[in-house]
C-alpha cells in the first residue's frame, strides 16, 4: 500500500472558493453526534463488568487479528476497485486507475474516524477530482451512488443473514424494511434513472408549503442525479452491487476473526448479521469514528444472539479497532504521501461541494426556464 502512494502527487487545480456548510450547523451536528455518542456508550457500559472485558481482551490470540489485516486489505481494494467504476471519467481523456482511487479512498476512510458527520466522503469526491481532472458534480454523485448501493446492497445480506441464524424478530423485521427499501431505490436508479426521479419529487415538494425550506436538499438531488445520469450507468450499478455483497462478506470474516481471537462462539452467519446491524448503525449521527454507536450495534446484536454481555462487548471493541485503525492509519499515511493536511481538504471539499450544488441548482434553473420559452413558443404559434 506504501508503495503505491508513494507514487501519489496532488495536483494543484483552481477551485472557485464558494460558501461551504455554515458554521452554526455544523456546531448542531457536532453536538447532536456526541450526544448520541455518549448515550450509546452509556447504553454499552453501565450493565457491563468491564474489569471481565478487560482480562477477555488482554486474552487475544493475535494470530487471527493479524489475518484481518488481510482481509480488510483486500476489502479495500474490492471497493476502489466499486468506486472506480461509479466515477467519471476523466475529462483530458485516458482512463482512471484502480491505484489513483485507492489512496483518495483511503483519506476519506480517515476523514469519516477523525472528524464529525462522515465528511470523508466528500473529502475523497473532492480529492479524486481534484487529481484526476474530473467533473466536481459527478465526483460528488459517484459517493452518494456508491453508499446508495451499499446500504442496499447490506440490508439485504443482513436480512437473509437474520432469517438463517432465526434472529429476534425485532432484527428481521428492521432489517427486511431497509432491504424493501434499498432494494426499491436501486432499482429504481437502474431502471427509471435518477433524473426522472428528481424531477417527480420537485413537482411534489413544489406543492408543499415547505418547498423553500427544502430547496437546499432539492438542489443536492439535482447534482446527485446529474452526477450518475449516464447511459452506461445500469451496468455499473449491477457491477457495484455484486461487489458490495463480497465486501460485506469480506466484512463479516473480520468480525468471526475477531471473535475467534478472543473464544466467542459466532458462526459465519451470525458475524455476516453483527457486522450488517452494526455497519446500519453507524449511519447514526455520532462523534468522530462512530465512537459509541459501533459499540452499541455490535454487542446488542452479539447478545441478542446468545452471547453474554462482557464477550459481546469486548468483541464490539475489537472489531472496532480492527475495522477502522488499518484503513486511518493507511489514510494517514496516503496525507504523508500526498503532502496534504486533513483540516485543509475539508475546508475545500465543503466549498467544492457546496459550488457543486449551486452549480446543478443553476442548471436546473436554467433548463426549466428554457422550457417555459419553448412552451410560451408554442402557445404563440
Amino acid at each position: 500500500m506504501s508503495a503505491i502512494v508513494s507514487r501519489v502527487r496532488v495536483e494543484e487545480i483552481p477551485l472557485t472558493t464558494k460558501p461551504g456548510r455554515r458554521p452554526g450547523r455544523n456546531l448542531i451536528i457536532r453536538l447532536v453526534g456526541l450526544v448520541v455518542s455518549l448515550a450509546a456508550l452509556w447504553l454499552v457500559l453501565h450493565s457491563v463488568d468491564l474489569g471481565q472485558c478487560a482480562t477477555i481482551l488482554s486474552h487475544a490470540n493475535p494470530i487471527p487479528l493479524a489475518a484481518c489485516l488481510f482481509v480488510i486489505g483486500c476489502q479495500v481494494i474490492l471497493r476502489s476497485v466499486r468506486w472506480r467504476l461509479l466515477l467519471p471519467a476523466p475529462r483530458h481523456g485516458g482512463t482512471l486507475k484502480v491505484r489513483r482511487v485507492l489512496p483518495a479512498m483511503l483519506v476519506g476512510y480517515l476523514g469519516n474516524a477523525v472528524l464529525p458527520a462522515r465528511l470523508g466522503e466528500p473529502i475523497r469526491a473532492y480529492l479524486v477530482a481534484r487529481r484526476e481532472d474530473l467533473d466536481a458534480a459527478e465526483a460528488f454523485g459517484s459517493v452518494v451512488l456508491e453508499r446508495v448501493v451499499d446500504t442496499a446492497t447490506l440490508a439485504l445480506v443482513a436480512f437473509v443473514a437474520a432469517i438463517a441464524v432465526h434472529a429476534p424478530s425485532w432484527i428481521i423485521q428492521a432489517t427486511g424494511l431497509a432491504a424493501l427499501i434499498g432494494i426499491g431505490v436501486t432499482a429504481a436508479i437502474i431502471v427509471i434513472g435518477p433524473t426522472p426521479l428528481v424531477r417527480i419529487a420537485r413537482r411534489i415538494v413544489a406543492r408543499l408549503p415547505i418547498a423553500t425550506r427544502v430547496e437546499p436538499l432539492m438542489s443536492r438531488l439535482d447534482d446527485f442525479a446529474r452526477g450518475i445520469d449516464r447511459p452506461s450507468r445500469s451496468s455499473a450499478v449491477v457491477v457495484a452491487v455484486v461487489i458490495s455483497a463480497i465486501c460485506w462478506g469480506l466484512d463479516a470474516t473480520t468480525f468471526w476473526l475477531v471473535a475467534q481471537s478472543i473464544g466467542v462462539p459466532v458462526n459465519p452467519a451470525s458475524a455476516l448479521l453483527i457486522a450488517a446491524v452494526t455497519v446500519l448503525g453507524t449511519a447514526l449521527p455520532s462523534a468522530p469514528g462512530y465512537v459509541g454507536t459501533f459499540d452499541l450495534a455490535a454487542s446488542t446484536t452479539a447478545q441478542a444472539l446468545g452471547v453474554a454481555a462482557a464477550p459481546a462487548v469486548a468483541l464490539a471493541v475489537l472489531a472496532h479497532a480492527a475495522t477502522v485503525l488499518p484503513t486511518a492509519g493507511g489514510g494517514a499515511i496516503s496525507l504523508v504521501a500526498m503532502n496534504v493536511r486533513l483540516g485543509r481538504l475539508a475546508t475545500e471539499a465543503a466549498a467544492a461541494e457546496a459550488g457543486a450544488a449551486a452549480d446543478a441548482d443553476a442548471a436546473a434553473t436554467a433548463d426549466a426556464e428554457a422550457a417555459a420559452a419553448s412552451a410560451d413558443g408554442t402557445d404563440a404559434v
